[in-house]
């Protein structure tokens, strides 16, 4: 069928009708009636049928037409048309049209335009049972093929709809509008188009409903191909809401959803002309005011109204790939993310190239409206966080380079970690090679609480690349009066759950893990600060301490020499420590102890337990605790050999050691309850 076939196909009726009508001048034709008991429509076969669409070879197989009566009086002033059908049969997913009645009361001919302007259609079926009347009218230029036709309203239980389309030539429009269209309407179509050959999705299709309105406004081309005349489309502009939706699959579901949308679909031909068919299309589409409740994955979101949506992409089906120029995710003054680049939809590494900018303007509207519906019933509900975060992320193959800002930040969790005022600019990128030009990155924070422990104001220089981070100079942390000095740092595997295909490959592969390596010292810190800050008995003197290289690797950490802190005006030295899950609760801490020259004077007034002068060394071997509690340890303490400090100790303190033994109060019970302290040669203890 040529082109100049298609154009005359949308007319051939009233061609027909037209030589009636003035052959009705020639010979007094008064009335002309048509009436055909069934009209089957067949495809062609043979070498048509190949030439043919399968899908237009499966639509004629079942369009049948039963007692179709087409009547025009001419004699009426206007003239009258009556078109009758008793049955028409369609294709799946289509049900069948009953007792359609066609009317055109007034029927006007005029050099050549034929008009209908009161038109009636009255029929059963399609789409729902019963269907209300609709009246409708059209044009039709027979000289110029073109055609007007324009449905005013047909209603649908409580939807109504209305379109209008023209055919012109080689080209048409319409525009469909639909108010309060039920979802279930269209659940047999999108079944039949979406799902026909599989299952899945069905339960949410059935567990699915809304109120959907909207316009579409379409153009196409009629146009000819390998000898067949086919149409496609130019342009879409949509635009509607959706009210009342739900829908419920497995766990996830959605309760009283709503929101606006518009879309502009637009053909992007390669080709020389848009007269012919192309399978791009560029895409255009907003989403707003988004309200109601959802439960996905086990996310529950509550929209507020703010967020909305915008996309402009060009699809290619050729090579199956999206080309984004912005898609914008936002909410007024608390976040907007706004991406660009190109997506493939056959490809593991799904992003070719992107360009993506994230803000979080107002994280602490973001996190009351979004992030503690996500942590409720969670080990971090209660995670409370301020500020403004900005981050750039740009990919172009396997390069990705990541810079992030932060403003102010601060996060609170329990009473076991915060961060307070946290400033900075984070730079990265995915280039294993250790001479790979990367800008230094920097952060500063004004307090910093890890399981109570402060760290006061300190701003930290590092570079950051692949899966690793270094410190790039020495730095004094604040700790009460005194500091923690690193004299160096280490990262590596921060990022072992990424995907591989965004790695670059790397010469050296381990499988340990995330592991930080650290060792500096502290400088003398008050016990006394220490012991009020924690609630401890009062201590006395400072602390100062040699951290050797210290490994923390997923869940442990471990020292990897002796650990020696100075207190007491003697040392103490800790070897084999290794402690499980630090930042928890429930850590698990083992580790062997050596005293060294303690004061016993200034340990002993700690604790209120009696005076005792003179120096102790001992031994707590085995030690283990459980959540900072004490589980296990075999422990001595003793005065060392050739001790010359002066011993003496007070009696108090002698009964205190004898309560020990289960001979308390010996002393108070003789004569020797009038001095008040003893010399002593040696003493010892041992658990």
């Amino acid at each position: 069928m040529t082109i100049q076939q298609a154009r005359s196909r949308w007319g051939i009726f009233f061609v027909i009708l037209s030589c009636l009508l003035f052959a009705q001048q020639s010979f007094s034709i008064s009335a002309i009636e048509i009436s055909l008991d069934k009209l089957l429509m067949l495809p062609l076969s043979g070498k048509q049928q190949s030439s043919i669409q399968n899908s237009s070879s499966d639509f004629l197989k079942h369009l049948k037409l039963d007692q179709l009566k087409v009547s025009v009086d001419l004699a009426a002033t206007p003239l009258k048309l009556n078109i009758d059908l008793s049955q028409l049969d369609l294709p799946q997913p289509y049900t069948t049209i009953t007792k359609l009645n066609i009317s055109c009361p007034v029927l006007t001919i005029e050099e050549q335009i034929i008009n209908c302007p009161k038109g009636q259609i009255k029929f059963k079926g399609l789409i729902e049972p019963d269907i209300s009347p609709s009246s409708f009218s059209f044009t039709y230029d027979t000289a110029n093929n073109d055609l007007k036709l324009n449905f005013n309203t047909i209603k649908i239980g409580q939807a109504t709809i209305a379109f209008k389309i023209q055919i012109s030539e080689q080209i048409w429009h319409s525009t469909v509008k639909v108010s309060r269209l039920n979802f279930d309407y269209l659940k047999p179509y999108l079944h039949y188009y979406l799902f026909e050959n599989t299952d899945n999705n069905l339960e949410l299709l059935d567990n699915t409903s809304a109120l959907i309105s909207f316009t579409a406004k379409t153009s196409g081309i009629i146009g000819s191909q390998s000898n067949n005349t086919i149409s496609w489309l130019q342009s879409l502009q949509l635009s509607g809401s959706l009210k009342n939706g739900q829908y419920q699959y497995d766990d996830n579901m959605a309760d009283n959803l709503s929101l606006h949308f518009t879309a502009d679909i637009t053909q992007r031909s390669e080709k020389s002309s848009l007269l012919l068919p192309s399978d791009n299309y560029q895409l255009s589409a907003k989403i707003t005011h988004v309200k109601g409740e959802i439960l996905q994955n086990d996310i529950y979101l509550v929209p507020t109204g703010d967020e909305q949506i915008n996309a402009q992409l060009t699809y290619y089906s050729k090579n199956q790939s999206v080309h984004f120029s912005r898609i914008n995710f936002s909410s007024k003054d608390i976040f907007s993310i706004t991406a660009k680049g190109k997506l493939s939809l056959k490809d593991t590494d799904k992003f070719s190239k992107l360009n993506a900018a994230i803000a979080f303007l107002d994280l602490a509207a973001f996190n009351k409206l979004y992030i503690a519906n996500f942590l409720a019933d969670t080990d971090y509900e209660g995670l409370q966080i301020e500020g403004a975060v900005k981050a750039d992320i740009i990919k172009d193959k396997k390069k990705v380079k990541l810079h992030v800002t932060f403003d102010n930040f601060v996060a609170a969790f329990d009473q076991q970690f915060s961060l307070i005022d946290l400033n900075g600019a984070i730079h990265w990128n995915n280039a294993n090679q250790k001479n790979s030009p990367v800008a230094q990155s920097w952060l500063s924070w004004q307090e910093l609480t890890l399981n109570q422990l402060p760290l006061s104001r300190v701003t930290l220089n590092f570079s950051s690349h692949h899966d690793f981070l270094t410190l790039n100079k020495e730095v004094d942390i604040p700790l009460f009066d005194g500091a923690l000095h690193i004299n160096s740092l280490k990262m590596s595997k921060m990022f072992a759950a990424l995907p591989d295909y965004y790695k670059l490959p790397s010469k050296k592969q381990t499988d340990n893990g995330f592991t930080l390596t650290i060792n500096g010292f502290i400088k003398p810190i008050s016990l006394e600060l220490v012991s009020n800050h924690f609630d401890w008995p009062l201590l006395d003197g400072t602390l100062s301490a040699v951290i050797p290289s210290t490994t923390y690797n997923e869940k442990y950490l471990k020292v990897g020499g002796a650990l020696m802190m100075q207190v007491f005006d003697g040392n103490i030295i800790v070897k084999d420590l290794e402690i499980v899950e630090p930042l928890k609760d429930y850590a698990q801490l083992s580790a062997n102890i050596d005293l060294n020259n303690l004061n016993l004077q200034s340990l002993t007034k700690t604790y209120n337990f009696g005076e005792i002068q003179g120096r102790v060394e001992g031994k707590l071997s085995q030690l283990e605790l459980s959540g900072w509690q004490p589980v296990a340890f075999d422990a001595y303490i003793r005065t060392p050999e050739n001790d010359k400090s002066s011993h003496r100790i007070s009696q108090r303190a002698i009964d205190n050691l004898s309560s020990l033994g289960g001979a308390s109060g010996l002393l108070s019970r003789s004569f020797l309850s009038f001095f008040e302290t003893f010399r002593y040669d040696k003493i010892g203890l041992s658990c």
